[in-house]
């Protein structure tokens, strides 16, 4: 499921225009100096909320041979896709524009989470029983 979610945020359109998660992150990374330099707290947020969960999401696809791993990163990191432009901008400029690879991601990350339940069990061994003989003390100093 890594390789999925790394798909889905690298190669997938993400918005409603063909850019992907990481063409939108791209420019905010690169902008930063500028966003905290121009005193507005809400864009600054907005864009490091959506640095973070780009991050998050990276991590995900790298681990994602750990699928309890990959599915709670990735379920934090799409949660905080999903939320932010309703928490930071309510009635702001931004909306959520969804795409294929923001529905591939959700998709991806929730089946890593599922699928940690079946790999996460082991076969226990049953438990060994031991059984005792009495035996006689010997002396160490005889009389």
């Amino acid at each position: 499921m890594g390789l999925v979610i790394l798909v889905a945020i690298f190669l997938l359109p993400f918005g409603s225009g063909s850019s992907t998660l990481y063409g939108t992150v791209s420019p905010m990374i690169k902008n930063l100096g500028t966003t905290q330099s121009s005193g507005s707290t809400a864009t600054l947020t907005y864009d490091y909320t959506w640095i973070i969960a780009f991050i998050l999401l990276v991590i995900a696809g790298v681990v994602g041979i750990f699928p309890l791993g990959s599915g709670v990163l990735g379920m934090v990191g799409m949660a905080m896709i999903t939320i932010s432009p309703f928490l930071i901008y309510p009635n702001g400029p931004y909306t959520l524009s969804t795409g294929a690879g923001f529905y591939t991601a959700w998709v991806a990350s929730a089946v890593a989470l599922v699928a940690s339940r079946w790999h996460g069990k082991k076969a226990t061994p049953l438990p060994a029983s031991v059984t005792t003989t009495p035996t006689t003390p010997l002396s160490l100093f005889p009389l």
